[in-house]
């Protein structure tokens, strides 16, 4: 009778075990054929010489993520053949950020996103349970008057694409700092430094933790930038400081437009201090670029 109900168990155990794997199979399959279609659509999103096919292709790219992300197992599924995205971790693999970006004919950027939490993680966490699994990023930029100083929700946000997330713990509370490009127009380019929360089950971005020493507290940094030019902007993992290329007007009549800027040279540095990124004291002529 004990051999009897050890096979049966066993048995249960197997089928269990090939009925998950089955369900993991079918959800690989289906998040393939997802990335096939997403990548159709990155291209004619990018390449497409109609500026009413790449804003279609854009909108129906965003549907498409957003249906894919609901997946079983999409969140560590990398999609690595969509080169149109940026898809970066959250160093404590909370959750992952998915941005991309469509040029209109006026060669403004226009920009999309998604933030995807982790499932794993989220079921861990007493005050997150109502977290939903991802959030679809609006970008509205050109809405925001003081973005310097303004915090906005997920439907409000001020569009980059992220190339990294630096967790900074204060207390306890964590914020994320996101460092971000953005096109602009076809006169400059932006670098964004950002702050991103999670309050009552929402992320919201711009929080007061970037101290230049300028008698106030900012909660975004934005440096534009001309369009021929590159700037520097980075965190040096060893010193765990944040560095940034100075930019200057090449002439003292281009002062206050910033589409002219370029960097000069010098660089200054933010440490992450007592709860804020705060401005150190003189200029950087050179760094270890690891």
């Amino acid at each position: 009778m004990k051999k009897l109900l050890f096979f049966l168990l066993l048995f249960v155990n197997l089928f269990r075990i090939a009925h998950a794997q089955q369900i993991d199979s079918i959800a690989v399959d289906t998040l393939k054929d997802a990335e096939l279609r997403l990548s159709d659509l990155g291209d004619r999103m990018i390449n497409s010489p109609k500026e009413d096919d790449r804003f279609m292709s854009a909108y129906i790219f965003l549907r498409t993520m957003s249906r894919t992300l609901k997946t079983q197992g999409s969140y560590h599924y990398k999609f690595d053949s969509l080169k149109s995205v940026s898809i970066i971790y959250s160093p404590d693999d909370m959750f992952r950020m998915i941005t991309w970006n469509l040029v209109t004919k006026e060669e403004k950027f226009h920009y999309y996103g998604v933030i995807q939490m982790n499932p794993e993680k989220l079921k861990k966490l007493k005050d997150t349970v109502n977290l939903r699994a991802f959030y679809p990023l609006i970008d509205r930029s050109e809405k925001i008057k003081n973005p310097l100083d303004t915090t906005v929700g997920q439907d409000f946000w001020y569009g980059a694409t992220y190339y990294k997330i630096i967790v900074c713990e204060v207390k306890k509370k964590t914020y994320y700092t996101l460092l971000g490009w953005n096109g602009n127009t076809i006169m400059s380019n932006k670098k964004v430094v950002d702050a991103l929360y999670f309050e009552k089950n929402k992320p919201y971005f711009g929080a007061p933790i970037f101290d230049l020493k300028k008698k106030k507290v900012f909660k975004r940094l934005i440096y534009e930038f001309n369009n021929s030019a590159t700037m520097l902007l980075r965190y040096e993992e060893k010193k765990k400081r944040l560095i940034i290329e100075n930019l200057s007007p090449p002439r003292s009549q281009d002062y206050g437009h910033p589409e002219t800027y370029l960097p000069d040279g010098s660089y200054e540095f933010l440490l992450f201090k007592n709860g804020i990124w705060e401005k150190q004291e003189g200029l950087m002529k050179d760094f270890n670029m690891e």
